[in-house]
This record gives C-alpha cells, sequence and structure tokens, in this order.
C-alpha cells in the first residue's frame, strides 16, 4: 500500500462500498462524474465532521472540480497499480459515461457514521446532475481551483490537505496529524 503524509490512505475496501452505495442510491447506475464528485464530496464533509475522510487518497484539483485521484483511476482502468482493489468484482466497467453495480459488495467496512452521510449527502444531490454538481464544486470547494491556474501541460495539481481543512473549517494541525497518524497505521498494519 502506498502511503503519504500529504494525503490519507486509500481505503479500497470502503471505496468500492461507498461507490456502490451511491450508484444503488442512483437505481443501480451513475454517471461517472457524479460519481467521482459525490465521492470527493463525501471525503471532504467527513473532513468537516470529523477531522478524517471515508475513504482517502490524494485528492486533485481537475478542470471539472476536485476529484479523488484513485476513483478516477479505478472508473477509468479498474484497478490501481499501488494496491489491489476488489473494485471489478462489483462496479461494472465505464458505459455510455457510466458505471453500475454488478454485485453488491455489502457495507461491512462502513460505519453507521459513513453510511448516513452517504444518504445525506446523495439526498441533496440526488435531482441534481454531473455538471450542477461540478457548479456547485466550482462554487463551494475554495480548495479547488480553476483551470487557469493549472500548467496546461498538467491537466491536474494536488490539493493539499492544509487548505482543505481550512476551507471545511477544521485545524489544519489536527487534519495533518491524523493523515500521519492513518498513514503510520496503513504501514504498520497494511
Amino acid at each position: 500500500m502506498r502511503t503519504d503524509p500529504n494525503s490519507f490512505p486509500f481505503a479500497q475496501e470502503k471505496a468500492t462500498e461507498v461507490a456502490a452505495r451511491f450508484i444503488s442510491l442512483s437505481g443501480g447506475a451513475i454517471n461517472i462524474m457524479k460519481l467521482v464528485k459525490l465521492v470527493y464530496l463525501l471525503d471532504r464533509e467527513s473532513i468537516a465532521r470529523r477531522g478524517v475522510p471515508v475513504i482517502g487518497g490524494v485528492y486533485l484539483s481537475m478542470r471539472n472540480g476536485p476529484v479523488t485521484s484513485e476513483i478516477l483511476d479505478l472508473i477509468n482502468a479498474g484497478d490501481l497499480w499501488h494496491c489491489d482493489t476488489n473494485w471489478g468484482e462489483f462496479i461494472s466497467e465505464r458505459q455510455n459515461h457510466e458505471v453500475g453495480l454488478s454485485e453488491n459488495p455489502g457495507t461491512e467496512h462502513l460505519s453507521s457514521f459513513e453510511l448516513e452521510l452517504i444518504a445525506e449527502l446523495f439526498g441533496q444531490f440526488a435531482n441534481a446532475d454531473q455538471w450542477k454538481i461540478s457548479e456547485w464544486c466550482h462554487e463551494h470547494c475554495g480548495e479547488w481551483f480553476p483551470g487557469n491556474r493549472l500548467n496546461l501541460m498538467v491537466p491536474a495539481e494536488p490539493i493539499s490537505l492544509t487548505e482543505l481543512a481550512l476551507e471545511v473549517g477544521r485545524p489544519a494541525q489536527e487534519v495533518l496529524e491524523n493523515a500521519t497518524e492513518q498513514n503510520f497505521l496503513a504501514r504498520v498494519f497494511g
């Protein structure tokens, strides 16, 4: 498992379960950009409320808003180079800008708080398409920055945990310490 002191470790089992839950709430299929935004917003809100994300990973600022890099990679490639995943067993390959649920992975790795947060977030954006959610992120996610700040040769730049913490009203030092602790635990317990 790859760890980075400037990000939380990526919880692949939770990622699959979170994606499956959003897909299920969407009726069995979901637009990929909508899913990517919902997952990012889930982690963002979890950091705001408790100082840690649900799935973690590397957050990126891209043209259409913030994303979790690993979720985008899973959708585009079906796996990750740096860790084994169960994504392909439960989430279908992308077709017509959507992914679907092949089989339900359950929610064994998600807490009741996390399940409630998924339901709450989905309720907030259930009737919004991917473009409305992207627009919402542009207006409300101060850690994201517009493409004109990006180097045109680099399609994405990392979002720092410090900026993210400050934007959601959480002490940056607390979030960074939580990331350090979770990275340590990921290294020790794999």
